[in-house]
């Protein structure tokens, strides 16, 4: 299994407003274009693929949703508008959630009333976790364990505060160049990488 937890910073939790914050400065099509490419491939879907999308805000708490290719994740199609389909009818269908709930609200889509720490918590106990950063390991000289997880954020870069936190807890940091990516660009390397060691 591989895994993805997308930091978005500022990614509503208000199942109305996620269309309106594609392409402005919320930029939620970052989150769209990231799962797109975790889970498609020509002609072809990864069921050995989980993303996690931690939605920071929110005037309670965070939820995180959770997609599974190998629980039965069913997409409309390769687009935008599939994955924004999934993102609004996972927080239209909870919006009784309380803090710390876990609601199963189709196969392959959970939603969790809790945020990023507790997401990585969850998943550091059990799981080789990988934080991306320009000043971790090359991508190219790591070798990967089975079931490996990896951190990233939208188009706001992870706090200085919380990637130290998260090197304490056991984050391994890697990079993939000195350039900074999209997030959608980093799965896809990351992909890559792993499939070419298969």
């Amino acid at each position: 299994m591989r895994t993805f937890i997308i930091r978005a910073r500022s990614g509503t939790t208000k199942w109305e407003r996620v269309r309106s914050s594609v392409g402005g400065k919320n930029h939620f099509e970052v989150i769209a274009h990231s799962v797109m490419n975790a889970f498609f491939v020509s002609n072809g879907f990864r069921e050995d693929v989980e993303v996690y999308i931690v939605l920071e805000s929110s005037e309670d708490f965070p939820r995180t949703i959770k997609l599974s290719g190998g629980e039965g994740l069913s997409l409309s199609g390769f687009h935008e508008e599939a994955i924004l389909e999934v993102v609004e009818k996972a927080l239209k269908d909870s919006v009784n959630l309380k803090k710390d709930e876990m609601q199963k609200i189709a196969p392959g889509l959970q939603i969790y009333g809790f945020g990023f720490e507790k997401c990585v918590a969850n998943l550091l106990g059990a799981r080789p976790v990988y934080l991306l950063d320009r000043k971790g390991e090359d991508l190219r000289t790591v070798s990967f364990p089975p079931d490996p997880v990896f951190v990233l954020s939208d188009h706001l870069a992870m706090p200085k505060n919380s990637v130290k936190g998260l090197m304490r807890k056991g984050l391994k940091a890697i990079s993939l160049g000195r350039k900074m990516l999209f997030a959608s660009q980093c799965v896809v390397l990351i992909h890559d990488e792993l499939d070419r060691s298969i």
